[in-house]
């Protein structure tokens, strides 16, 4: 049994990465940063050429028709090179929820603008306190709908700011949950954006009065998709970090192997090594759990919930304590503004609590892992 990519994954994963080493170096990242040039506008029009943002949207939409293993590639890639576009927000979350809503002109035309490039789209769902949309189990939104016009306000909204359109979570005038679409640039939109600690990933606030909208999606059945969304985000935001790590991974042992002291390299040290191999089980444990999400996700397994926790905690710890060491082994170096450290840490400290806590994936998991008997 092959538990690995297909030949045909492997050959999107190299050129992702032949593509990325390149378009997104870690100057030009730098440069980014720096607000010298826009990487939304730079990339995005080359990954719509590529079918990047089509990867998993139906051929009927301008898609390749893929699947989710296929987004799990790309999502590594990117987050190996901190490319920062709004590619988890319109490709892994928006277009895989509209994937599952009803058909509708408007669901198929944001599906075609995104496989061509014409659209950021970005879910706007977690009010305060919440940093990933609720599934109505325990509040429900403030937000309301009435007479198509809509008010309310959303806490974090990731990519906000270059958003092109919007999916918002609220109350109909039924008192249902609803998904609606909004075009951000509409009268009663208004849109601020927030200090982040990850400078490489903009985050909004999301202020509506009576905003012109349409509804999607209403009913009972919007907080299983919305659930079920959660659990294959999560799997493919594992692989984002898994990609992450393994840089941070990368960017440790080429320093410690060019920085000799007392006439030796650093990585020839015990405790060096000891490290290092530390963090290799790690990320390989994440890896492990990550391919068992992705299997999940890709035949919509009973067991995702269970898989996409697993891979999310793992994955989670796999990062953070990647980015921790790689920069202690940099010594003193690792603390200035010069060296590419930080740029790892702040990435995994916004990844672990951007789909929700890790508290929260802990119970998650005990939820999942209990026997149906056990908690009936």
């Amino acid at each position: 049994m092959n538990f690995d990519f297909s030949d045909e994954q492997a050959m999107l994963r190299d050129q992702a990465r032949r593509f990325l080493a390149d378009a997104s170096s870690r100057e030009r990242v730098r440069q980014w940063m720096n607000a010298d040039g826009d990487a939304t506008a730079e990339l995005w029009p080359q990954l719509a050429e590529m079918g990047w943002l089509g990867a998993a949207i139906d051929e009927a939409h301008g898609g390749l028709g893929l699947g989710t293993l296929e987004l799990c590639v790309l999502a590594e890639e990117l987050g190996r090179a901190l490319t920062p576009v709004p590619f988890f927000s319109t490709v892994c979350v928006a277009a895989e929820l509209l994937g599952r809503c009803p058909a509708g002109a408007r669901r198929d035309e944001l599906l075609q603008r995104i496989a061509v490039g014409d659209a950021v789209v970005t879910l706007a769902g977690a009010e305060a306190g919440e940093s990933w949309p609720g599934t109505f189990e325990r509040s429900l939104p403030k937000t309301r709908l009435q007479a198509g016009k809509v008010s309310g306000e959303k806490a974090v909204v990731p990519d906000l700011l270059r958003a092109t359109d919007l999916l918002v979570t609220v109350l109909d005038p039924d008192n249902q949950p609803a998904l609606i679409w909004i075009d951000a640039t509409a009268a009663g939109v208004q849109r601020d954006a927030l200090e982040s600690f990850d400078l490489l990933r903009a985050h909004g606030r999301l202020q509506l009065r009576d905003a012109p909208a349409e509804i999607l999606v209403a009913g009972p059945e919007l907080a299983t998709l919305l659930r079920t969304l959660c659990d294959r985000a999560a799997v493919m935001a594992a692989f984002e970090q898994l990609g992450t790590a393994e840089s941070a991974l990368t960017l440790a042992r080429d320093y410690t192997l060019q920085r000799y002291a007392f006439g030796r390299p650093l990585a020839g040290n015990q405790a060096v090594k000891h490290r290092l191999a530390d963090m290799l089980v790690k990320n390989e444990l994440a890896r492990s759990n990550a391919y068992f999400g992705a299997w999940a996700a890709h035949v919509d397994s009973e067991e995702l919930p269970r898989a996409a926790a697993a891979a999310r905690l793992s994955a989670t710890e796999a990062l953070n304590f990647a980015a921790e060491e790689s920069l202690h082994l940099h010594g003193g170096i690792g603390y200035t503004w010069e060296a590419d450290c930080h740029l790892f840490l702040r990435r995994a400290r916004l990844l672990a609590v951007q789909l929700g806590s890790a508290a929260a994936w802990s119970q998650r998991l005990l939820d999942a892992s209990v026997e149906p008997t056990l908690a009936a």
